[in-house]
């Protein structure tokens, strides 16, 4: 009898996921130009006063042209290993797929064209940005956990070693405990929430290093990158 193969652990499974999608990001400039395009549109929709419905379709057309994108670098993968020469169907597949993309994207020009020619035709200042977003606190604190994401999947990404949950140019485990601290500090101003806090951090740095996955070298500066970027958002936001 053959033995069944070890169950992936659901870990491995995201990590396995996000390398895939840290090496289009990395080998497809197209990929890059989708993701820059995409932040921007994102970026830009805070500005307007968008219906929950809006919203999604935008994200929806987003997330489409993303997904083709990433399939069609899958097949060209695929084919490119299959194939050792020019084959007439080899061209056709490659084809329908970049047709794909192609429907993908005139798709989501529609519907950003249609969601925010309105709002944009109207007069937008970006103090209604931070009065719309400072308005209910849980709004920066999903924004500062989404800049955290970013910003170390991109030094994943750029440093070319380490997976999303290990491993990498910084630890990002330490830098959203140390954000987690830096946040309670300047919402609370509670010296006794804010020491149990960081003594958590503290303990999930520890427990990086302990676990051989970081240096304490990667783990410092998670940690300064999350109590850095902390402080820089909720002072962009609250000065305004």
């Amino acid at each position: 009898m053959t033995e069944r193969p070890p169950k992936r652990r659901f870990t491995d499974s995201v990590n396995h996921a996000v390398d895939g999608i840290i090496h289009a990001f990395r080998a497809e400039r197209n990929l890059r130009i989708h993701f820059g395009v995409a932040l921007f549109v994102l970026v830009l929709s805070l500005w307007f006063d968008l219906k929950p419905v809006e919203v999604i379709l935008l994200f929806s057309a987003i997330v489409l042209v993303l997904i083709t994108e990433m399939i069609n670098t899958s097949i060209e993968t695929i084919i490119d290993l299959l194939t050792l020469s020019h084959h007439e169907k080899a061209r056709i597949a490659k084809d329908v797929a970049a047709g794909a993309v192609l429907i993908a994207c005139i798709y989501a020009v529609v519907v950003a064209y249609l969601v925010l020619y309105h709002a944009l035709m109207g007069n937008v200042h970006i103090e209604d940005v931070f009065t719309k977003i400072k308005s209910h606190q849980t709004h920066v604190i999903i924004l500062l956990v989404f800049i955290m994401l970013i910003i170390v999947l991109i030094m994943k990404a750029t440093g070319r070693r380490g997976t999303f949950t290990s491993g990498g140019l910084a630890s990002g485990h330490a830098a959203l405990a140390f954000a987690a601290g830096t946040t309670i500090l300047i919402i609370t101003h509670n010296i006794l929430a804010t020491s149990l806090a960081f003594l958590i951090a503290l303990l999930v740095a520890h427990s990086r290093v302990e676990a051989k996955v970081h240096s304490w070298l990667e783990v410092i500066l998670g940690a300064l990158l999350g109590i850095v970027v902390s402080i820089a958002v909720f002072t962009l936001f609250y000065r305004h």
